[in-house]
């Protein structure tokens, strides 16, 4: 009996400890009878139920299994599927976890893997056995589900923390297969963000002296963590496999060398094909010679630097415009710093980015739009600027400088004179006795206005005057909502912090309501998740709209937030993705997730 230690793939448990969980585990060849140079897949599930509102993650690196025979195990991967329910106030939580080991057998026969133990959140979980059965293969058999329809993807080797990357998903369809339905995608690649899965592309192609149709799906990668990482990824799909005459059935019915239907249909069957397993290396950035002025630009880029004229008057707007084109992660591109200066103000750009083709990300450019306003006549200089990014293929960082811009200012049309002095600020009086020499904004008119009503008719004390009261406290009311008002107008056009928390309480209005209105399961997690990306951008005044559920949490985490709501976070973002990528509709109720999101929102 030969011991196989399963250590090539990790499983991430995503459920809930408690004092009352209770734990099962199931184990299963599927199919349990194949033909000689098929495959099958041993199945472990483990059940957990619990009512605790505390979950927690836990992982599993390896299973003592054993087997007989010289039965290869390889490629594992993992399934899960998760229910929540409230009743009377209570939550119980029930999460499954599928481990899927393909099995692929040397020879015809009888292979067992027998009952074993593990450990598993404190407690010894027992492993039931399971059998799997091998036959010969006929000679007049079809091909192998593995000739048949398979999955392939060309990933790297190797790639820095924070490289983008295109690679190509395809899944490979024999002639006379007719491909019924993609059911779910699914994918192993924690260290990973990617995009998603758009619109296949079809071609043809002949592979090992066959030809298939291929579907295509160009996907872009990015790690965010060091080391050895899996990406793996998987297709369940549903296909009908035609069938040939005299064909001897091993099994005594249906299986994956025939099926009822074979005679004249061929056989309908719904699989799991994957890709083979797959580990890339990711490797850290170097912090030997990393310039001040990188800001995680990873690829091939030039940089050009213009302005949108040559002269322009004091207070005035020039439009400086810096455009980097190339090959690499545009997303990660921030634009350079523009120094300050007494010279001039300068605000917060604008971008844009312009990818050379709809299904390539990686190669465009991006084009940052700064406005700058002169404060004096004369030459306005305007230094030359860095932009700073890393050469993956040849493991160093390049500088690229833009030369000095000059640009003649002449004076102002409009008066603009020397700046009043200075008041002391216990001395409120002398402020009346100034002249004024500048040209007030309303803003800066209201508080220095010396307001003094008009002498009433009545020949009494004005302040036992009723009226009087009306009109100046009237009067104060909407000279001080005019203030605010004006203030406030101004820090939106200068603090673009705060313009980017005002918009996104407002965006967020809109989310919330749009979110917890809508009917359809579909709608509702796309505009849940822009919801709680907006919250947090409120919340932090950082542009969190496009993050990923990763850097959702870890920000909920850094704030303070409870891990009731951070976990319910990662559930909603779980559902969501799984009704998009794979079309699994949600366990959980509309109801219950909209109550969810109630609840993270108001923590936020």
């Amino acid at each position: 009996m030969q011991r196989f230690h399963f250590i090539t793939f990790i499983v991430p448990c995503f459920m809930l400890l408690s004092a009352s969980a209770e734990l099962s585990v199931t184990t299963v060849f599927n199919p349990p009878r194949i033909a000689m140079g098929d495959r099958a897949q041993y199945v472990v599930e483990i059940k957990e139920t619990s009512n605790s509102k505390q979950p927690d993650v836990d992982r599993i690196t390896s299973l003592p299994i054993s087997q007989t025979g010289g039965l290869e195990l390889s490629n594992g991967r993992t399934s899960s599927s998760q229910q929540t329910s409230i009743i009377n106030g209570v939550a119980e939580y029930s999460v499954t976890q599928q481990l899927i080991i393909d099995a692929k057998p040397p020879r015809v026969g009888s292979f067992d893997i027998p009952t074993y133990t593990f450990q598993y959140k404190g407690q010894t979980l027992r492993a039931p056995a399971a059998t799997l059965s091998v036959v010969e293969r006929p000679t007049d058999a079809a091909p192998t589900t593995d000739e048949l329809i398979f999955l392939k993807t060309d990933t790297p080797d190797q790639l820095y923390v924070g490289q983008t990357t295109l690679i190509q998903l395809k899944l490979y369809i024999s002639e006379g297969v007719r491909l019924s339905a993609l059911n779910s995608f699914d994918r192993s690649a924690d260290a990973f963000t990617m995009s998603e899965l758009p619109d296949s592309q079809e071609s043809t192609e002949i592979y090992n002296g066959r030809r298939y149709r291929v579907l295509t799906w160009p996907l872009t990668i990015t790690p965010i963590q060091t080391g050895e990482q899996d990406l793996n990824f998987q297709f369940t799909v549903s296909a009908q496999v035609p069938g040939q005459n005299n064909r001897r059935d091993p099994f005594g019915g249906r299986g994956l060398g025939s099926s009822i239907f074979d005679d004249f249909f061929g056989r309908n069957e719904r699989f799991t094909v994957y890709t083979e397993p797959t580990q890339v290396e990711v490797l850290a950035l170097p912090t030997t010679d990393q310039p001040s002025s990188f800001t995680g630009a990873i690829g091939d880029f030039a940089m050009e630097v213009y302005t949108d004229r040559q002269s322009t008057q004091v207070g005035e707007p020039i439009m400086l415009s810096i455009e980097i084109a190339g090959k690499g992660n545009f997303d990660r591109i921030n634009g350079p710093s523009i120094p300050d200066s007494r010279n001039w103000r300068s605000y917060e750009p604008e971008s844009n980015f312009q990818p050379r083709s709809p299904e390539n990300a990686l190669r465009g450019k991006k084009r940052f739009d700064y406005v700058i306003i002169a404060n004096q006549a004369g030459t306005l200089e305007i230094p030359g600027l860095e932009f700073a990014y890393f050469e993956p293929e040849a493991k160093r960082y390049t500088r690229l400088n833009s030369p000095p811009i000059q640009i003649e200012v002449s004076p102002s049309n409009k008066p603009v004179t020397a700046p009043a002095p200075s008041v002391p600020a216990n001395d409120i009086r002398s402020i009346e006795a100034l002249p004024l020499q500048k040209e007030l904004s309303v803003e800066e008119a209201l508080f220095t206005l010396d307001y003094q009503p008009k002498p009433t008719r009545q020949s009494g004390d004005p302040l036992h005057d009723s009226r009087f009261w009306m009109v100046n406290t009237g009067t104060a009311l909407a000279l001080a909502l005019l203030a605010y008002k004006l203030r406030r107008k101004r820090r939106l056009a200068e603090d673009r912090a705060f313009a980017e928390h005002v918009q996104a309480k407002n965006e967020l209005k809109v989310a919330t309501k749009a979110a917890l209105q809508a009917v359809e399961a579909e709608v509702f997690y796309a505009r849940a998740q822009s919801a709680m990306r907006l919250a947090l951008t409120a919340r932090t005044r950082l542009n969190l709209r496009t993050a990923c559920v990763d850097q959702i949490t870890a920000t909920m985490q850094s704030e303070g937030l409870c891990a009731e709501n951070i976990e319910s976070t990662r559930m909603l973002y779980a559902s969501a993705d799984a009704l998009r990528f794979a079309g699994t509709k949600p366990e959980a109720d509309l109801s219950a997730s909209k109550q969810a999101l109630e609840r993270i929102l108001k923590s936020i």
